[in-house]
Protein backbone atom coordinates (compact mmCIF):
# COMPACT_ATOMS: atom_id res chain seq x y z
CA UNK A 1 0.00 0.00 0.00
CA UNK A 2 3.22 2.32 0.08
CA UNK A 3 2.21 3.36 3.53
CA UNK A 4 5.13 4.80 5.62
CA UNK A 5 3.15 6.47 8.67
CA UNK A 6 0.14 6.62 10.01
CA UNK A 7 -0.11 9.47 11.92
CA UNK A 8 -3.31 10.17 13.94
CA UNK A 9 -4.70 11.26 17.91
CA UNK A 10 -3.66 9.93 21.15
CA UNK A 11 -7.16 8.72 21.06
CA UNK A 12 -6.42 5.92 18.27
CA UNK A 13 -3.99 3.88 20.75
CA UNK A 14 -5.53 1.37 22.09
CA UNK A 15 -7.08 0.56 18.38
CA UNK A 16 -3.21 0.08 17.15
CA UNK A 17 -2.79 -3.53 18.06
CA UNK A 18 -5.70 -4.58 16.28
CA UNK A 19 -4.80 -3.15 13.55
CA UNK A 20 -1.31 -4.05 13.42
CA UNK A 21 -2.81 -7.61 13.30
CA UNK A 22 -5.58 -7.27 10.27
CA UNK A 23 -1.89 -5.85 8.61
CA UNK A 24 -0.61 -9.47 9.51
CA UNK A 25 -3.67 -11.19 8.51
CA UNK A 26 -3.23 -9.32 4.92
CA UNK A 27 0.47 -10.01 4.45
CA UNK A 28 1.17 -6.28 4.40
CA UNK A 29 4.28 -4.38 5.75
CA UNK A 30 2.60 -2.21 8.84
CA UNK A 31 3.10 1.25 8.77
CA UNK A 32 5.10 2.96 11.35
CA UNK A 33 2.32 4.47 14.19
CA UNK A 34 2.77 7.99 15.66
CA UNK A 35 -0.18 8.91 18.21
CA UNK A 36 -0.64 12.68 18.54
CA UNK A 37 -1.75 14.67 21.41
CA UNK A 38 -5.28 15.51 21.42
CA UNK A 39 -6.49 19.46 21.25
CA UNK A 40 -8.82 20.07 24.39
CA UNK A 41 -10.57 23.29 25.62
CA UNK A 42 -9.82 22.45 29.38
CA UNK A 43 -7.09 20.02 29.38
CA UNK A 44 -9.38 17.02 29.73
CA UNK A 45 -12.00 17.45 27.19
CA UNK A 46 -11.23 16.89 23.67
CA UNK A 47 -12.62 19.83 20.95
CA UNK A 48 -15.67 18.19 18.88
CA UNK A 49 -17.23 18.98 16.02
CA UNK A 50 -19.37 21.14 17.59
CA UNK A 51 -16.47 23.46 19.04
CA UNK A 52 -16.37 26.03 16.35
CA UNK A 53 -13.00 26.58 17.14
CA UNK A 54 -12.07 22.61 15.97
CA UNK A 55 -12.12 24.04 12.13
CA UNK A 56 -9.77 25.97 10.48
CA UNK A 57 -12.33 28.20 9.13
CA UNK A 58 -13.32 29.96 12.24
CA UNK A 59 -9.98 31.14 12.77
CA UNK A 60 -9.54 32.93 9.22
CA UNK A 61 -12.65 33.93 8.30
CA UNK A 62 -14.18 34.69 11.83
CA UNK A 63 -10.86 35.53 13.65
CA UNK A 64 -8.64 36.83 10.93
CA UNK A 65 -6.03 34.55 12.04
CA UNK A 66 -2.81 34.86 9.74
CA UNK A 67 -2.06 30.77 9.07
CA UNK A 68 1.28 31.39 10.44
CA UNK A 69 -0.03 32.04 13.55
CA UNK A 70 -2.34 29.30 14.17
CA UNK A 71 0.13 26.92 12.70
CA UNK A 72 2.46 28.15 16.25
CA UNK A 73 -0.42 27.81 18.26
CA UNK A 74 -0.57 24.04 17.38
CA UNK A 75 2.94 23.22 17.32
CA UNK A 76 3.56 24.50 20.93
CA UNK A 77 2.98 21.35 23.15
CA UNK A 78 4.92 18.18 22.42
CA UNK A 79 4.43 18.32 18.30
CA UNK A 80 8.13 16.90 17.55
CA UNK A 81 9.67 20.33 16.54
CA UNK A 82 13.71 20.28 18.32
CA UNK A 83 14.25 22.40 20.55
CA UNK A 84 11.18 23.90 20.61
CA UNK A 85 11.01 27.56 21.50
CA UNK A 86 7.64 29.54 22.52
CA UNK A 87 8.97 33.00 21.60
CA UNK A 88 9.96 32.17 17.98
CA UNK A 89 7.67 32.06 15.78
CA UNK A 90 8.14 29.45 13.04
CA UNK A 91 8.03 29.49 9.42
CA UNK A 92 6.11 26.36 7.91
CA UNK A 93 10.00 24.75 6.33
CA UNK A 94 11.59 25.70 9.63
CA UNK A 95 8.68 23.32 11.23
CA UNK A 96 9.12 20.71 8.59
CA UNK A 97 13.32 21.06 9.17
CA UNK A 98 13.05 20.33 12.59
CA UNK A 99 10.18 17.91 12.47
CA UNK A 100 11.45 14.69 14.98
CA UNK A 101 8.78 12.16 15.64
CA UNK A 102 10.90 11.47 18.79
CA UNK A 103 9.89 14.51 19.87
CA UNK A 104 6.18 14.10 19.86
CA UNK A 105 5.04 14.13 23.41
CA UNK A 106 1.88 12.68 25.30
CA UNK A 107 0.36 16.00 27.81
CA UNK A 108 -2.90 16.97 25.42
CA UNK A 109 -2.36 20.30 23.77
CA UNK A 110 -4.99 23.04 25.54
CA UNK A 111 -6.20 25.94 23.34
CA UNK A 112 -4.90 29.38 25.02
CA UNK A 113 -6.43 32.38 23.82
CA UNK A 114 -3.31 34.15 24.97
CA UNK A 115 -1.14 32.01 23.00
CA UNK A 116 -2.94 32.62 19.94
CA UNK A 117 -3.25 36.31 20.49
CA UNK A 118 0.61 36.70 21.11
CA UNK A 119 1.22 34.69 17.49
CA UNK A 120 -1.22 36.86 15.88
CA UNK A 121 0.94 38.98 16.77
CA UNK A 122 3.84 38.16 15.74
CA UNK A 123 3.01 36.86 12.74
CA UNK A 124 1.27 40.60 11.78
CA UNK A 125 4.64 42.28 12.47
CA UNK A 126 6.90 39.52 10.55
CA UNK A 127 4.17 39.46 7.52
CA UNK A 128 5.05 40.58 3.93
CA UNK A 129 2.68 43.15 2.42
CA UNK A 130 2.20 42.32 -0.69
CA UNK A 131 2.22 38.74 -1.05
CA UNK A 132 0.27 37.73 2.71
CA UNK A 133 -1.63 41.00 4.31
CA UNK A 134 -2.81 42.86 0.88
CA UNK A 135 -5.05 39.59 -0.12
CA UNK A 136 -5.73 39.07 2.60
CA UNK A 137 -7.69 42.01 3.80
CA UNK A 138 -8.70 42.57 0.67
CA UNK A 139 -10.65 39.56 0.94
CA UNK A 140 -12.11 40.46 4.39
CA UNK A 141 -13.42 43.55 3.07
CA UNK A 142 -14.96 42.17 0.43
CA UNK A 143 -16.69 40.07 3.00
CA UNK A 144 -17.62 42.17 5.84
CA UNK A 145 -17.59 45.44 4.45
CA UNK A 146 -19.62 45.36 0.72
CA UNK A 147 -20.82 48.81 1.06
CA UNK A 148 -17.16 49.53 1.16
CA UNK A 149 -14.79 50.70 -1.82
CA UNK A 150 -11.78 48.96 -1.27
CA UNK A 151 -9.33 51.31 -0.64
CA UNK A 152 -6.19 51.75 -3.34
CA UNK A 153 -2.96 49.49 -2.35
CA UNK A 154 -1.14 52.61 -0.95
CA UNK A 155 -3.86 53.34 1.34
CA UNK A 156 -3.69 49.76 2.48
CA UNK A 157 -0.20 49.94 2.62
CA UNK A 158 -0.66 53.24 5.21
CA UNK A 159 -3.05 51.28 7.23
CA UNK A 160 -0.43 48.33 7.34
CA UNK A 161 2.03 50.66 9.09
CA UNK A 162 0.19 52.19 11.05
CA UNK A 163 -0.66 49.57 12.91
CA UNK A 164 3.13 47.75 12.74
CA UNK A 165 4.34 51.07 14.18
CA UNK A 166 1.82 52.21 16.43
CA UNK A 167 -0.52 49.42 17.26
CA UNK A 168 1.59 46.28 19.63
CA UNK A 169 -1.88 44.28 20.54
CA UNK A 170 -3.09 43.87 16.85
CA UNK A 171 -3.57 40.43 16.43
CA UNK A 172 -6.14 39.68 13.99
CA UNK A 173 -7.02 41.42 10.35
CA UNK A 174 -10.84 40.63 11.24
CA UNK A 175 -10.57 43.68 13.71
CA UNK A 176 -10.02 45.95 10.52
CA UNK A 177 -13.41 44.97 9.06
CA UNK A 178 -15.32 43.80 12.54
CA UNK A 179 -13.77 45.77 15.41
CA UNK A 180 -11.80 48.72 16.91
CA UNK A 181 -9.94 49.65 13.61
CA UNK A 182 -13.02 49.46 11.16
CA UNK A 183 -12.06 53.64 11.18
CA UNK A 184 -8.86 53.16 8.97
CA UNK A 185 -10.82 51.48 6.19
CA UNK A 186 -14.58 53.77 6.34
CA UNK A 187 -15.58 57.28 7.47
CA UNK A 188 -18.06 59.13 9.30
CA UNK A 189 -21.49 59.03 7.53
CA UNK A 190 -23.70 60.70 9.52
CA UNK A 191 -23.96 63.31 12.81
CA UNK A 192 -25.36 60.42 14.94
CA UNK A 193 -22.48 59.95 16.74
CA UNK A 194 -21.41 63.51 17.50
CA UNK A 195 -24.87 64.99 18.33
CA UNK A 196 -25.22 61.86 20.98
CA UNK A 197 -22.14 63.44 22.66
CA UNK A 198 -22.40 67.25 22.00
CA UNK A 199 -25.15 69.50 21.48
CA UNK A 200 -25.28 71.20 17.72
CA UNK A 201 -24.26 74.44 18.59
CA UNK A 202 -21.02 73.34 20.33
CA UNK A 203 -20.74 70.77 17.35
CA UNK A 204 -20.62 74.11 14.88
CA UNK A 205 -18.86 76.06 16.94
CA UNK A 206 -15.70 74.02 16.84
CA UNK A 207 -15.95 72.70 13.53
CA UNK A 208 -16.19 75.80 12.10
CA UNK A 209 -13.09 77.01 13.87
CA UNK A 210 -11.32 73.79 13.07
CA UNK A 211 -12.46 73.32 9.19
CA UNK A 212 -9.97 76.29 8.72
CA UNK A 213 -7.07 75.10 10.67
CA UNK A 214 -4.04 75.06 8.83
CA UNK A 215 -2.35 72.79 11.08
CA UNK A 216 -3.81 70.71 14.10
CA UNK A 217 -0.74 70.40 16.39
CA UNK A 218 -2.00 69.84 19.86
CA UNK A 219 -0.24 72.91 20.89
CA UNK A 220 -1.86 75.14 18.97
CA UNK A 221 -5.28 73.88 19.71
CA UNK A 222 -4.59 74.23 23.51
CA UNK A 223 -3.93 77.76 22.84
CA UNK A 224 -6.69 78.20 20.45
CA UNK A 225 -9.19 76.28 23.35
CA UNK A 226 -7.69 79.04 26.01
CA UNK A 227 -8.09 81.33 23.31
CA UNK A 228 -12.23 81.03 22.96
CA UNK A 229 -13.08 79.56 26.46
CA UNK A 230 -13.52 76.54 25.19
CA UNK A 231 -12.80 73.07 27.18
CA UNK A 232 -9.51 71.58 25.37
CA UNK A 233 -10.50 67.98 26.37
CA UNK A 234 -13.79 68.31 24.68
CA UNK A 235 -11.91 70.01 21.49
CA UNK A 236 -9.69 66.94 21.49
CA UNK A 237 -13.29 64.49 21.88
CA UNK A 238 -15.08 66.41 19.16
CA UNK A 239 -12.14 66.04 16.82
CA UNK A 240 -11.82 62.47 17.29
CA UNK A 241 -15.26 61.61 16.90
CA UNK A 242 -15.25 63.55 13.63
CA UNK A 243 -12.38 61.83 12.22
CA UNK A 244 -13.18 58.26 13.08
CA UNK A 245 -17.16 58.62 14.44
CA UNK A 246 -15.81 57.06 18.40
CA UNK A 247 -14.96 58.60 21.07
CA UNK A 248 -12.65 56.13 21.85
CA UNK A 249 -9.09 55.29 19.70
CA UNK A 250 -5.83 56.46 19.02
CA UNK A 251 -3.91 59.76 20.28
CA UNK A 252 -5.01 63.14 18.23
CA UNK A 253 -1.63 63.06 17.11
CA UNK A 254 -1.49 59.58 15.93
CA UNK A 255 -4.77 60.47 13.83
CA UNK A 256 -3.67 63.56 12.37
CA UNK A 257 -0.51 62.14 11.24
CA UNK A 258 -2.28 59.02 9.59
CA UNK A 259 -4.80 61.01 7.96
CA UNK A 260 -3.07 64.15 7.00
CA UNK A 261 -4.77 67.57 7.93
CA UNK A 262 -6.44 67.92 4.15
CA UNK A 263 -8.22 65.00 4.52
CA UNK A 264 -8.89 65.78 8.65
CA UNK A 265 -10.67 69.45 7.27
CA UNK A 266 -12.30 67.46 4.91
CA UNK A 267 -14.18 66.07 7.24
CA UNK A 268 -15.05 68.30 9.37
CA UNK A 269 -16.28 70.17 6.61
CA UNK A 270 -18.45 67.03 5.91
CA UNK A 271 -19.80 66.91 9.49
CA UNK A 272 -20.95 70.19 9.40
CA UNK A 273 -23.18 69.43 6.40
CA UNK A 274 -24.44 66.34 8.16
CA UNK A 275 -25.14 68.54 11.22
CA UNK A 276 -27.08 70.69 8.72
CA UNK A 277 -28.65 67.55 7.31
CA UNK A 278 -29.68 66.12 10.14
CA UNK A 279 -31.21 69.34 11.93
CA UNK A 280 -33.19 69.93 8.25
CA UNK A 281 -34.28 66.25 8.51
CA UNK A 282 -35.59 66.78 12.23
CA UNK A 283 -37.61 69.69 11.78
CA UNK A 284 -39.22 67.96 8.82
CA UNK A 285 -40.54 64.75 11.14
CA UNK A 286 -42.01 66.98 13.65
Amino acid sequence: MHISHVIRGMEWLSSTGKHVLLYKAFGWTAPKWLHLPLITRDGKKKLSKRDKDAFVDYYEQELGALPSAVLNLLIRNGSGIRDFNTAHLYSLNEMIANFDEHCIGKRNLQLDQEALDRYGRMTFQMSDFETELLPAIVRLIKRDLPHVQVPEVDHLRKVVDFLKANEESFAFLSSLTKGDFQWLLTKPTSAERVLTVFDRETALEFLTYLRECESLDLDGLKRSAERHGWQYTKLLALIRVSLIDSTKGPPIKELVSFFGVEECRKRFRDLIDYIHSHSASSVMNK
